[in-house]
């Protein structure tokens, strides 16, 4: 049983028994809270295997775990067959395998590990064709060094350093991120030595060691396909480089539709519904980038396309407000017509995973919002040629910053001297307190309209660690709810509407194949360091943009209304899109899990 014209059956086998000693394996930073809430974590796997039978048989692996880091209290490690391997019977952990992907979580009598300290754990398999070792270990969703017998150790580096051939692009895949490396950016690359090349060593080292982090390449105009003024490296550039790297995945941002950021004041939009946008969105952007990824040069590379950011929140968080751009998007109709025009023509190219943006805790976490955009995304989706086939995932906290947890903030119904933190002013009713949890109950609420039970979800955490001294370790003890929400929240912002260069911000999670179950990856979509928009107090110089009030340091979220909410913006920031320099830093120091 397949979803859509891709999506392979996710097998899940669960299966426990007594201790095995084998490899070596030691895990990183805090995340899903499998950890202590403040730990650093850091590691180091041993794998090792025997295998009987020719062309196919059977094995019996040992892993080894080390912790090099800080003392953990619950940890789950994760890695991905790379090839057709299963699992069949595991032991010292809670085994369970979705297609290549397999988790081991601690068991109740070993999930404390001191510092150097070690567990064993292993399990039984069958392989098919070959039985190449994985080499994509993560703990606690943060990559290990892997040791495999008479190999050489691989680096503690992010998974764009898992070794894995290529996937074919004529065989597709459940998880188009697992066991494969991501294209990293060249211009990235650049951008992040321009900016280490100001700070002191220290500093540096930090940024240096994220020149090999896949990034996503955003085409928000119709020059970054075919090339034009301002543009250094095309799609196609892209493309190539990424086949040359040996990349098995490129994640492509599309973000050009006619009238785009219909919340936004200061829209940057190049396309107008009406000046012709939809029929030059179609011919001269979306047709162009389709006949690309369809080319036989670039058949085994996986093209993970996350459609229109924020387009269908804007809609619907818009619309409610009664903002006129959105309102006027919403009659004539040039999103959802647009998005259906992308979806028909990416669909089909079977190297080709569509993700279609689905908001954010912060932006539609409300019970009625979220209601509202899952609506809105089945029936935009129902209305391609293939219906809810079209769709093999959503993308969520696309360029936002909400935390994938909150681990001192339980659940909205927590009180505080009676009184539950919903009513809160920074929580306000959202029922959905970090992005995971809301990312999860997204794809729940799809599924339950009509969407496969093997719809993926992608987070992109690039700007949501919230980490650095300002980060609480430990939950308020006053008695007021608001006073309690804000000093016991990670998430620093003045405001969850905030959205823009926010100030105290960190580099989150690294980015990772399927850290939880339904969730197809953490990514950094949005690369960090860019500018969200330029805010002043003076704009740079040949400008010709206005100052937009969501990035102005000095502003106000609400202009004019209900008081004075600060932006929580950054002073100084360039034009959108254009390198950050001071952001940059700022999210290095604050990273978390930190560098």
């Amino acid at each position: 049983m397949s979803f859509g014209h891709r999506r392979s059956v996710r097998a899940i086998l669960t299966a426990a028994a007594a201790a095995v000693p084998v490899a070596a394996l030691a895990a990183a930073g805090p995340v899903l809270g499998v950890a202590s809430a403040d730990a650093a974590v850091t590691c180091q796997v041993t794998y090792a295997s025997t295998q009987w039978g020719t062309g196919s048989g059977g094995f019996t692996a040992g892993i080894t775990v080390r912790n090099t880091g800080e003392r953990l209290t619950g940890w789950k490690l994760t890695f991905t067959f790379p090839r057709s391997q299963k699992l069949t019977q595991g032991w010292s952990a809670r085994w369970t395998q979705l297609a290549g992907h397999v988790t081991a979580e601690n068991e109740s009598w070993n999930g404390t590990v001191a510092s150097g300290g070690s567990v064993q754990l292993g399990f039984n398999g069958a392989w098919t064709g070959d039985n190449m070792p994985p080499m994509d270990f993560a703990l606690n969703g943060v990559p290990c060094q892997v040791i495999v017998p008479g190999t050489s150790p691989s680096p503690p580096a992010g998974p764009s350093a898992s070794i894995t051939p290529s996937p074919g692009g004529d065989v597709p895949v459940d998880n188009p991120f697992a066991g494969a490396k991501g294209y990293v950016d060249p211009g990235w690359a650049a951008d992040v030595e321009s900016s280490a090349a100001k700070v002191n060593e220290a500093t540096a080292a930090k940024m240096r060691g994220l020149k090999n982090t896949p990034t996503a390449v955003w085409l928000d105009r119709i020059a970054e396909v075919g090339g034009g003024s301002g543009v250094t490296r095309t799609l196609k550039d892209h493309l190539d480089t990424a086949v040359e790297q040996g990349a098995g995945y490129i994640t492509l941002v599309l973000h050009d539709l006619p009238d785009r950021d219909c919340r936004s004041r200061v829209s940057s939009a190049e396309l107008h519904e009406r000046d012709n946008g939809l029929d030059r969105y179609k011919a001269e952007f979306v047709d162009p980038v389709a006949a690309l990824l369809a080319r036989p040069e670039y058949r085994n590379l996986r093209v993970a396309a996350v459609v229109e950011p924020r387009a269908l929140a804007d809609l619907v968080v818009g619309g409610a407000l009664g903002i006129y751009p959105c309102v006027q998007a919403t009659g004539s109709g040039v999103y959802v017509t647009g998005i259906r025009y992308a979806l028909d023509k990416l669909s089909p190219l079977p190297n080709v995973y569509t993700y279609l943006d689905a908001g954010s805790a912060g932006w539609t976490g409300w019970e009625t919002d979220l209601a509202a955009l899952a609506t809105s995304v089945t029936e935009t989706v129902r209305g391609t040629a293939a219906g809810l086939n079209s769709l093999d995932g959503i993308a969520t906290n696309v360029a936002d910053y909400i935390p994938l947890e909150e681990p001192f903030l339980t659940g909205p119904d927590q009180t505080v001297a009676g009184q539950p933190i919903k009513q809160s002013r920074f929580i306000d009713w959202n029922p959905y307190l970090n992005e995971r949890d809301y990312a999860v109950a997204m794809r729940s609420a799809l599924i339950a309209k009509g969407f496969s039970s093997l719809l993926g979800v992608v987070v992109d955490t690039s700007r949501d660690g919230w980490g650095g001294p300002a980060r609480p370790t430990a939950a308020s003890t006053s008695l007021n709810i608001d006073t309690f929400v804000d000093q016991s929240r990670v998430d620093r912002r003045p405001s969850r509407a905030a959205e823009c260069n926010q100030n105290g911000a960190g580099l989150g999670a690294r980015p990772v194949a399927a850290p939880v179950p339904g969730v197809d990856a953490y990514q950094w979509i949005k690369r960090p360091g860019e500018s969200d928009g330029v805010g002043g107090p003076l704009l740079p110089e040949d400008s010709d943009r206005l100052v937009d009030y969501r990035c102005d340091p000095n502003g106000s979220l609400t202009p004019g209304s209900d008081g004075f909410r600060p932006t929580g913006a950054l002073p100084d920031a360039p034009l959108a899109g254009d390198w950050h320099h001071e952001q940059f830093v700022m999210l290095v120091e604050n990273a978390y899990p930190a560098l």
